[in-house]
């Protein structure tokens, strides 16, 4: 049978390496091969074999804010049964829509959008609820960020 670790397929290596990087993101590698004490070629095919699933899009790390969009909100969109893959590709044609998940619950769809101001992010609205598909929705606003996406915690539990 499989441990968690196994099926992950992070190892205690893994781990050390993505904590170092979220340390020193511009590290070489060789400063990360020294750090981990181990070889150039050792942290070169590591990040290859991360790079291939466990590293998400460089996307992640762009701030809208430094683009000009200051607001940011939390959008529930219920959709006609049926429908989700035209709804989809539609959302996504829509740059201000940055990610898109289905959930369970009074919502089919969960949004994060992004919107130059509270106007701007009215008009955002308006193209949602524009699309046929889209039966209706809920927004919630941020008001501030108290808890950065993460994942250095979980990755200290497997160095442990």
């Amino acid at each position: 049978m499989a441990s968690s670790d196994q099926k992950r397929g992070l190892d205690g290596l893994d781990a050390r390496l993505l904590l170092e990087l979220i340390e020193q993101p511009d590290a070489t590698t060789v400063a990360l091969a020294q750090r981990l004490s181990v070889s150039r070629n050792t942290i070169q095919a590591r990040l290859q074999k991360l790079s291939q699933g466990t590293l998400e899009s460089f996307q992640r790390r762009v701030s809208p804010r430094t683009m000009g969009y200051d607001v940011e909100a939390f959008m529930n969109a219920s959709i006609r049964q049926g429908y989700d893959r035209e709804t989809m590709k539609t959302l996504a044609e829509i740059p201000e829509v940055l990610e898109i998940f289905a959930t369970t619950g009074d919502a089919d769809l969960r949004l994060t959008v992004t919107a130059r101001s509270t106007d701007d992010l009215y008009r955002v609205n308006r193209l949602i609820l524009d699309i046929p598909d889209i039966v209706r929705t809920s927004t919630s606003v941020v008001l501030r960020e108290f808890l950065a996406y993460r994942t250095k915690p979980l990755l200290e539990r497997i160095v442990e």
